[in-house]
């Protein structure tokens, strides 16, 4: 089992800084517009605080100064307490503003979160199912979605903290700038190989984990098969765990390779650029005691050097690492905007349909999937109508399922036409076409919500109707759910406490109430007795002749038994019509079909 499909390309690192800029407005409007108070308040208690630091330093130096005087008898206790309440007050004053600053940031983070997260949401509802079948929109989905908390928020609070760090730094090194020409310019300087190294190292993480997302989607699934509880049955009986952890941990094995290379090459540069900032501060400090030595710096000028080194590198560290995390945090949002700019497909563009499907005829149709360059299904001819019922039959992988998706509008045909009521279907809103079809299909949905509301979503405007659930739950033969502890309003699955597991047919049960929950003019029915037994079966099928005297329906099934009720039988191969007709037609010819009826037969002799 292996998985080494082609990565997709990091193009998001090739964009001109004009294209950059653009991601920077657009984050920052995201920002602003999830909550426009609280990103103001952020912006402006960050840009006050950041005046502080020069403020202490200031008043602090004037109090060493001054206490050194006091020793001397020249300056009066009074004088002392009025420096230390202003120094009091600041201190006050910048817990205040990091207390508001704390408050708003978490508020915006979390109402930044909701914003990108809706916006998320939103823009999935609208791709196309066909997106939905492609890695590299998966992928993307995925990276956006990981990153929704952070990134944004991280692009904001950088851009703050740059404009509070300039703020910062002209300050404070306002301050030192007095204490000699070659002091501010060396201990700047003491700053930026840490940054370099921590920017060049930040950017390689970045690409190594886009290079590996696609096996940690990878590694993940196999973790969940070892830990799913519908497969522990299968895992354990056929005792390949072993294989499957053995593939997991080949693939951790290989994300460590790659982490212990990047980790040790950043000490290695780390400690060279620690060493060269050392050798610089220590010559900014030989050059400062060589003034104190000979008395044309004070005490106080001395703490301003000494608690200035630590607040300028800091603040040095923090502007350059703040470019640095901006533009890390851009290549993130890159994914989310890439995402985003997806195309989407809008169900509700074109007319509004109404009024039941009589016929339905595909017309020469053909159907090839994005980026590839072989038609799944060419040439496709068929006429179903009102009362009858058409069946789909053919191996795996013969096209049964795309003519599904194909007439249920969730996919458009690269060729030819499909007709409803002698109208192309192509003018018409997909979303107003669907509510007159209803479909269960092979790898129907099992919604870890209640019984009911696995029925009644069919069709959520009648979420309430509580006959029509019971109704549809007793066509589809589900009489099961009285037996469950609060009847339809039981929660179903494993997943939430208090849920009730069911049955494979059971579940297929449900499935078919849901179909017939909707009062749909086309029934398509993918496999509808696949999960269930020989009585289940045959009383589904009684079901179904039912409906086909009322609405178009469309069969595929394996079983042949469930196949002879079609009026019509259209038999597919490498994607095109190989046969079609009535049971006892086919049969006659003695092709394709009449060969898989007799196979099966002869499996029940």
């Amino acid at each position: 089992m292996r998985f080494d499909a082609p990565r997709a390309p990091l193009p998001d690192e090739k964009l001109s800084p004009r294209e950059r800029l653009r991601d920077l407005r657009a984050t920052l409007a995201l920002v602003w517009q999830a909550s426009p108070l609280h990103a103001g308040t952020y912006a402006a208690t960050s840009l006050a605080g950041s005046a502080l630091p020069a403020a202490n330093l200031y008043v602090g130096k004037l109090l060493l100064d001054e206490v050194a005087r006091a020793a001397q008898g020249q300056v009066t206790y009074r004088a002392l307490l009025t420096l230390l309440a202003v120094q009091v007050t600041l201190v006050v004053v910048g817990n205040l503003i990091s207390t508001v600053q704390n408050a708003s940031q978490q508020l915006l983070g979390d109402s930044l979160q909701h914003s990108v997260s809706r916006r998320i949401l939103d823009k999935a509802t609208t791709l196309s199912v066909e997106a939905f079948e492609n890695a590299d929109t998966y992928d993307r989905l995925q990276q956006a979605w990981r990153e929704v908390g952070s990134r944004p928020l991280g692009v904001a609070t950088q851009l703050v903290s740059l404009a509070g760090a300039v703020v910062t730094l002209g300050s404070v090194g306002a301050l030192m700038s007095t204490l000699g020409p070659w002091v501010l310019p060396l201990v700047i300087l003491a700053s930026i190989p840490g940054v370099i190294v921590s920017n060049r190292f930040g950017v390689e993480g970045y690409r190594m984990l886009r290079r590996q997302t696609h096996d940690s989607r990878v590694q993940n699934y196999l973790g969940s098969l070892l830990t799913s509880d519908a497969l522990v049955k299968e895992v354990r009986l056929f005792g390949f765990e072993g294989y499957l952890l053995g593939r997991w941990r080949e693939y951790y094995l290989g994300f460590r390779r790659q982490l212990v290379t990047l980790v040790q090459r950043r000490s290695a540069w780390g400690f060279g650029a620690g060493l060269l900032s050392a050798l610089l501060i220590g010559l900014a400090s030989a050059l400062i005691l060589r003034r104190a030595a000979d008395g044309q710096i004070s005490v106080g000028d001395f703490s301003v050097f000494v608690l200035g080194i630590t607040q300028i590198q800091g603040t040095v560290s923090s502007l350059l690492n703040g470019f640095s995390a901006i533009y890390q945090n851009l290549l993130y949002m890159r994914n989310l905007f890439a995402f985003l700019e997806l195309p989407t497909r809008d169900l509700d563009a074109g007319d509004v349909w109404s009024g039941p499907i009589h016929t339905i005829e595909f017309r020469d149709v053909s159907f090839r999937y994005p980026l590839t360059e072989r038609d799944v299904l060419q040439g496709v001819n068929f006429t179903v109508r009102r009362g009858e019922a058409l069946a789909l039959v053919g191996e795996n992988g013969a096209g049964k399922t795309t003519v599904v998706k194909l007439l249920t509008l969730l996919f458009a045909p690269t060729g030819g036409q499909i007709l409803l009521n002698g109208k192309d279907a192509a003018q018409f809103s997909p979303r107003s076409v669907q509510k007159e079809m209803s479909i269960i299909f092979q790898d129907f949905g099992q919604y870890q919500m209640t019984a009911r509301d696995n029925v009644a979503l069919a069709e959520v405007s009648r979420l309430d109707d509580a006959a029509g659930v019971e109704t549809a739950t007793d066509r589809a033969g589900a009489a099961f759910v009285e037996t469950l502890p609060q009847g339809l309003d039981t929660p179903l699955g494993r997943l939430f406490q208090g849920g009730r597991q069911l049955s494979g047919g059971q579940w297929q049960r449900l499935a078919l109430a849901r179909l017939y929950f909707r009062d749909a003019s086309v029934l398509v029915f993918d496999e509808p007795t696949a999960a269930l037994d020989a009585r289940a079966e045959f009383e589904t099928i009684q079901a179904l002749r039912d409906q086909t005297r009322e609405r178009i329906t469309l069969l595929i099934s394996h079983r042949f038994s469930t196949v002879r009720l079609a009026d019509q039988i259209v038999v597919l191969s490498g994607g095109e019509i190989v046969e079609s007709g009535s049971h006892e037609e086919l049969m006659t010819l003695g092709g394709r079909y009449a060969t898989l009826y007799d196979l099966q037969a002869r499996g029940y002799a």
